[in-house]
């Protein structure tokens, strides 16, 4: 009998399994794929901020340092948001998870790769491993099993079409600002935005989002003809994001979720490593409590109220945006441009944690002509 069976291996579960550790108890780590950290479809941007309270040392992951994005209306009006130091790091998605794992089995937690889960019957784990059936044993069973989590159904929470964005990125060649991300706004990344994360000058990862329907790849080329029609673009991949509110009734009997399992993903951005990470930390304190007897499985959502906080604002930031038409986003921009919003951003912004300066922006008179969406927002 295993104390906890943590159902994948990426940061939100790793975190999980690690700060268990810490507090004394062990648990085993089941990872579907063969090899951690693939399939790499991650943007690899990590706010600094979010580095720093997870005490992570990026070591041979960190690829770049940016201090500011650049953020682009439907007709390319610009607000450029800048700060004087770093303000996200960009990783190699591939090697930040193994640094994790190997991080992991150093603190002598098993990771068993090649072994998905197939179903949980109370405390009993039904697992395929190398194509062969196997039963495993677990008081408590974390699902961290990505966007497509098998916990998640096994917990009967149910999702739909709208409740996903689909990606497209790739690898692109050509010349870019190492210092600055770049967000697009339009028709080629309805409900969602097209991302120039760099690597170096030399060397971005560009890609953008749609709502489900869309036709993903011409979109995409679309993009790349009219905004960037100098890059080359090399080993494309496509996936899925969590896209909404972050999951209620995320523990049900034995079962908990964590990370993109449980929509625990900014509606802002597509970002889910910091939250990710930060609830596996709750989901180890949560089962660490009631496995002492100071608590009990069902306070996990109550735990995660500072962090589903953060995230009910992304969601209701992102649904403001995509109320407006082009047109719209357009005027808007030139508002808040000519309002000073850029010198704000920089003063106040933060990419994680917008409780943060949501309610400064409702407060000055500059922005009143917006205050009723802001106050909705902040009241969220």
């Amino acid at each position: 009998m295993n104390s906890v069976a943590i159902i994948g291996a990426g940061p939100a579960g790793l975190q999980t399994a690690m700060r268990l550790k810490q507090e004394g108890f062990e648990s085993i780590v089941l990872e579907e794929h063969e090899r951690i950290g693939m399939p790499e479809n991650c943007a690899g941007l990590i706010s600094k901020k979010g580095i720093d309270d997870l005490k992570i040392d990026l070591d041979d992951c960190l690829q770049n340092k940016v201090r500011g994005a650049k953020i682009f209306s439907p007709n390319g009006t610009e607000l450029k948001v800048t700060s004087k130091g770093t303000v996200a790091y960009v990783v190699d998605r591939k090697k930040f998870d193994l640094e994790l794992m190997q991080k992991a089995r150093n603190m002598n937690i098993h990771i068993a790769t090649n072994t998905k889960l197939i179903d949980v019957r109370n405390q009993t784990l039904f697992i395929q491993t190398g194509g062969r059936g196997e039963l495993k044993k677990a008081e408590t069973v974390v699902g961290a099993d990505g966007v497509n989590s098998t916990v998640r159904h096994l917990m009967g929470l149910k999702t739909n079409k709208d409740n996903f964005v689909h990606t497209i990125q790739a690898i692109c060649t050509g010349e870019f600002d190492e210092n600055y991300v770049q967000l697009h706004l339009g028709d080629f990344a309805k409900g969602f935005f097209a991302w120039v994360i760099p690597i170096t000058d030399k060397k971005a990862r560009i890609g953008l989002g749609n709502v489900l329907g869309e036709n993903i790849t011409q979109n995409y080329k679309k993009f790349l003809t009219e905004k960037f029609p100098g890059v080359r673009p090399y080993g494309a991949t496509s996936s899925l994001i969590p896209y909404g509110l972050p999951l209620q009734n995320v523990q049900k009997n034995n079962m908990m979720l964590v990370g993109d399992a449980a929509f625990q993903t900014k509606a802002t951005s597509g970002g889910g490593i910091v939250f990710g990470m930060k609830a596996g930390n709750v989901a180890a304190e949560t089962i660490a409590n009631t496995l002492k007897k100071n608590g009990k499985l069902s306070n996990y959502e109550k735990n995660l109220s500072g962090l589903h906080k953060e995230l009910r604002i992304h969601w209701k930031i992102r649904k403001y945006v995509n109320s407006l038409s082009n047109e719209k986003i357009d005027s808007l921009f030139e508002k808040l441009k000519g309002k000073g919003i850029e010198e704000f951003l920089r003063e106040e912004g933060n990419m994680d944690e917008p409780s943060k300066f949501i309610g400064k922006l409702a407060k000055k008179p500059s922005y009143w002509f917006m205050a009723k969406t802001l106050m909705g927002i902040a009241r969220s």
